[in-house]
Parts: C-alpha cells; sequence; structure tokens
C-alpha cells in the first residue's frame, strides 16, 4: 500500500512539476534591438585591403520593444578596390511599457579580400 502511494505521489509531482517550474525561473526582458549585417567582397590586384564599415548603434534611454535592422553588401572586382560603408542605427521604442532589459546589438560584418594577380597592372614587373 505504501508503495502506491509513494509512486502516486512521484507520478503527481512529476506530472504538475511542468506547470509550476515557468514560475521558478526568471523571465526574459529585453529592451530594444538593433541588427546590422553586411558583407564586404573585393577580388582585386592589390595585395593590401581597403575595406571599412563603420556601424553606430544608439539606443533611446528606457528604448523597450523597437528593434532595427539594416542589411548591405559590396561587391568589387578591378584592378584596385576601395570600399567604405557606414550604418548608423538609432532606435526607440515604447518606454511606457520598459521591461527593465538589456538592449541587444548585432553586428555581422565580414570583409573579404581576395588577391587577383592577373587584376594586379605591375605583376609582370615585380618579378
Amino acid at each position: 500500500m505504501n508503495l502506491k502511494l509513494l509512486s502516486l505521489g512521484v507520478f503527481s509531482a512529476v506530472s504538475v512539476s511542468p506547470f509550476l517550474m515557468p514560475s521558478f525561473t526568471p523571465k526574459a526582458a529585453a529592451g530594444c534591438v538593433a541588427v546590422d549585417v553586411a558583407a564586404q567582397v573585393a577580388v582585386d590586384g592589390s595585395r593590401t585591403r581597403s575595406q571599412s564599415n563603420n556601424v553606430n548603434q544608439r539606443f533611446d534611454p528606457n528604448c523597450s520593444g523597437g528593434s532595427v535592422t539594416s542589411v548591405g553588401n559590396q561587391v568589387c572586382v578591378s584592378t584596385k578596390c576601395e570600399q567604405r560603408r557606414t550604418s548608423n542605427q538609432s532606435v526607440s521604442g515604447n518606454g511606457g511599457y520598459n521591461t527593465g532589459g538589456r538592449n541587444i546589438n548585432i553586428k555581422v560584418n565580414p570583409r573579404v579580400h581576395v588577391y587577383n594577380r592577373a587584376a594586379d597592372p605591375n605583376f609582370l614587373n615585380k618579378r
């Protein structure tokens, strides 16, 4: 009899625990989100990279619920590539519903430079 009661008690605790767990875990809270994704690809005859990507992300005080996304790509195939990019993001949201969470800023900005000796005007002179 005690084994049946113990089994019933364990079963009851296990079956109810998924409903009790959310009350023990802290809630996720976020302010605002800014995402910048930009790729720069250069295939040229220069051995030095000439690429820059400047990203500024600003959040209003007490920002909550706002989001902004910026996407940009630059591709250059030439004898000499110069790539310059500036992105300014400003995020505001409903401060009246501030969750107290942190603002999230994400920057994904790969820069790829490939030297192409066929595009180098001075390649034959360097040998």
